[in-house]
């Protein structure tokens, strides 16, 4: 199967189970000095800042496979056994049988989730885009993004 244009939620849910966790666990031993992202001092020229650190791309060529575009790694069964377990639960796996971590006190808002959309990976040779029988899908050439013709 294919999970792609899927809806998560966040945070610390997704499919497979804890992609996003171990992804950003594998960028931070990329990074040694850390990740930073500083606020934009020239407006005009950075108007969202500087990222200090290495991308998921960057750090690719870092890893122990030297073919890889992109950062990753390859989930076990166990993670692949069943999409969405756990989410919308906001405090992930029950900590101990029958017990759920975190708390629903107000006013602090300990406990809080919300849905993100996971969007296209960017295939180099998408298969959505050669199974699509309404031909509503199609990768944009400058960029590589694939979308979605919602008119088709």
């Amino acid at each position: 199967y294919m999970w792609w244009n899927n809806v998560e939620t966040k945070p610390y849910g997704g499919y497979p189970h804890n992609w996003d966790i171990k992804l950003l666990s594998m960028l931070d031993k990329a990074n040694p000095e850390g990740q930073a992202w500083e606020g934009g001092a020239d407006p005009k020229e950075k108007p969202y800042g500087t990222f200090g650190g290495k991308t998921i791309f960057e750090a690719a060529s870092e890893g122990t496979e030297q073919s890889q575009r992109v950062m990753g790694y390859l989930p076990t069964d166990e993670e692949w056994q069943s999409p969405n377990i756990y989410e919308e639960t906001a405090a992930g796996a029950p900590k101990q049988e029958g017990e759920w971590g975190g708390s629903t006190q107000l006013p602090e808002h300990k406990v809080w989730f919300y849905y993100l959309q996971r969007l296209c990976n960017h295939c180099t040779y998408p298969g959505c885009l050669a199974a699509c029988p309404r031909q509503a899908i199609y990768k944009r050439p400058e960029d590589g993004i694939v979308l979605i013709d919602q008119n088709r």
